[in-house]
Formats: C-alpha cells, structure tokens, sequence
C-alpha cells in the first residue's frame, strides 16, 4: 500500500462469491478508519479497545438484507493484512 491515505483495493472470494471492495482511509486526529461500501451498505472499520477491527453501519440509511457478519470479519482481516505489507 503506498500510503495510509491512499485508496486501496480488496479482492478476494468469500462463499463461493468473488468481492471486490475499494477501501478509503479517512484520517482522524489520533486514528485511522477505512471506509467501504459492502453489498449497498456504507461500513467503516476501526478498532476496537483492544485493538481488533469492527465494522460500523450507519443503521438509519441502510434498509433491506444485513450483511454477513462472518463476511465482515473477512474484510477487517483483509485491511489487517493490506496495513502489514
């Protein structure tokens, strides 16, 4: 990854169904969150107290289906690999 405000992109298969997600950063002022949209959803990953990523989404704007959360755990484990290159 060039750098960590640099757009990057996911690819990969989960269940039988190939995924290609472009993954923003969005910088704060102590941290760094990555911003995706996953099967019409907005997300944004970042971490947790204990340093793990969890994904966020804005409840409000997004009706219909949920999106699997094991397929979340995939994506935040992929952004955790892309930031260890």
């Amino acid at each position: 990854m060039e750098g960590m405000d640099e757009p990057f992109i996911l690819k990969f298969e989960f269940k039988g169904k190939p995924h290609i997600l472009e993954i923003h950063p969005w910088i704060q002022q102590y941290r760094v969150s990555f911003k995706v949209v996953v099967e019409g959803h907005d997300i944004t990953f970042e971490r947790d107290e204990e340093g793990e990523y969890r994904a966020i989404s804005d409840v409000n704007v997004n009706a219909g289906k949920p999106v699997d959360a094991e397929l979340l755990q995939e994506i935040a484990r992929r952004i955790e690999e892309a930031l260890n290159v």
